[in-house]
């Protein structure tokens, strides 16, 4: 009488677990609810189809269960769970636990549930098997010379891809789960004995606190872990180049690795960072020091030409050589809009073809592209709208902008352009000289975990860290 009252409670049990778990998912079509029957007791395996391959389900979970006869073996010791656990899928990632109310969310994550008549515990075992997307050359920095693997989406290629370059017992990953509703695996990756213990404790701080309610790129936490306040520059690097991140890692940084992005996170990042590639190692030192130094002035192209284009043309015409000044004249001649008009109105149209050719589909972007900004500055000089010589200041400040390895970089500094022009067109070369001092009083302020942004080398500020 009381085995039977048992059994009945038991199976009631299994019924509310179902009823439970169809309830949460709102009878979602993933759900798998399959009724087994293990060493002569009715169960239950939960799992999603959606987070594994059924073939996989089948050969390592289901058959090893149907096939082996446990009703015959002595248990003494262990209970049935964690005999099966032991001695059945010894081969998987499996934990027990006695608690049914997170396990709509570990099915989420991809895990499968059994549930025993009897047993007190269920089993959990990691079956996910997910389609990922195979490695590839990087899309956002195209490499000339050295290693053409780029970070994918998961979280364990990315890892796997740093470890195989950084053969060091002392390289660490810790796993932190953020988001509320997506619960988001990120890594917090470095060096042990080579990343300052300070500046650990307050990353990991700062993903602890993190609050947000879904993650689905690393782009999410570069605010996170940014200082406090405005910064015109990127102070958090990131990179789709495995060899990139390894080289930083060995230079005493902290990595963020989050799982479902490509792009790796690197803090602290210095200004110098932003202007390095990884080929600069692989060819001359001459070479490098060389293009190192255009890259510089590249950037200061982009932010100052168009500035001072519109503060030389409106106010200090006697600086220009005569020559260039009637070229210049002859021009403008008939131009209906002063230059700072000319000047926003190509850097709007700029604008507007970098957007457009960047949500286009790949094979029609790259022409509509360079037709539109063909047809449109040619007509536009036709037309009588701007100027040759806006056209050309605009397209070299533009294109320096993106002389830079970091394509974050080079969107970021776009604002700081913007705001030269307004200054050069009210203030002349006062303005844009006041500009520039603005900006460099900024770039003295910005520290990242305590280290100057504009230290041109980490390790010398490493022994001055304050978190």
């Amino acid at each position: 009488m009381e085995k039977s009252n048992a059994s009945h409670s038991a199976a009631s049990k299994i019924a509310r677990m179902k009823e439970s778990l169809e309830l949460q998912f709102g009878h979602s079509d993933d759900l798998a609810l399959y009724p087994l029957r293990v060493a002569g007791q009715e169960g239950l395996l939960c799992f999603l189809t959606t987070m594994t391959r059924s073939t996989s389900m089948m050969d390592n979970v289901v058959k090893p269960l149907v096939i082996q006869d446990l009703s015959g073996i002595s248990r003494e010791e262990d209970d049935l769970m964690t005999h099966i656990r032991k001695h059945v899928l010894a081969g998987l990632t499996t934990q027990l636990t006695d608690r049914s109310e997170g396990l709509a969310q570990k099915l989420g994550l991809g895990f499968a549930a059994i549930v025993l008549e009897g047993e007190p515990n269920l089993l959990l075992i990691d079956v996910k098997d997910l389609e990922v997307r195979a490695v590839s050359e990087p899309t956002t920095q195209n490499v000339v010379r050295g290693p053409k693997e780029g970070f994918t989406e998961s979280a364990t290629t990315n890892m796997s891809l740093i470890r195989r370059r950084i053969i060091n017992d002392k390289l660490r990953f810790e796993k932190y789960e953020l988001g509320e509703q997506t619960r988001t695996e990120v890594y917090l990756t470095y060096v042990e004995g080579e990343a300052d213990e300070r500046m650990l404790d307050a990353v990991r701080q700062r993903l602890n606190a993190c609050s947000l309610v879904s993650l689905f790129d690393s782009g999410s936490l570069e605010s996170l872990l940014s200082p406090e306040g405005i910064q015109l520059f990127p102070t958090v690097y990131n990179s789709e180049r495995p060899d990139a991140i390894c080289s930083l890692l060995l230079d005493q940084r902290i990595g963020v690795i989050v799982s479902g992005s490509p792009f790796v996170l690197i803090t602290p990042a210095l200004l110098h960072d932003f202007f390095q590639s990884p080929e600069d190692r692989y060819q001359w030192f001459v070479l490098s020091h060389f293009v190192r130094t255009i890259r510089y002035i590249a950037f200061f192209f982009s932010i100052c030409m168009p500035a001072l284009y519109v503060a030389i043309t409106s106010y200090h015409q006697e600086l220009i050589p005569t020559m260039l000044l009637t070229s210049i004249a002859a021009q403008r001649e008939g131009i209906p809009f002063p230059a700072v008009i000319e000047i926003f109105l190509m850097e709007l149209s700029f604008e507007l073809l970098r957007e457009a050719s960047t949500r286009m589909p790949r094979i029609v972007g790259p022409s509509i592209a360079i037709a539109g900004a063909l047809v449109l500055g040619e007509a536009a000089v036709q037309a009588g709208i701007v100027s040759n010589i806006n056209v050309i200041v605009v397209s070299l400040a533009a294109i320096s902008s993106y002389v830079a390895p970091i394509y974050s970089f080079a969107s970021n500094i776009r604002l700081s352009r913007y705001a030269l022009i307004v200054f050069g067109a009210c203030l002349g070369l006062y303005g844009v000289i006041a500009g520039c001092a603005f900006l460099m009083i900024h770039l003295s302020r910005i520290e990242t975990y305590g280290i100057p942004y504009v230290f041109s080398r980490y390790q010398r500020a490493r022994n001055k860290t304050t978190c």
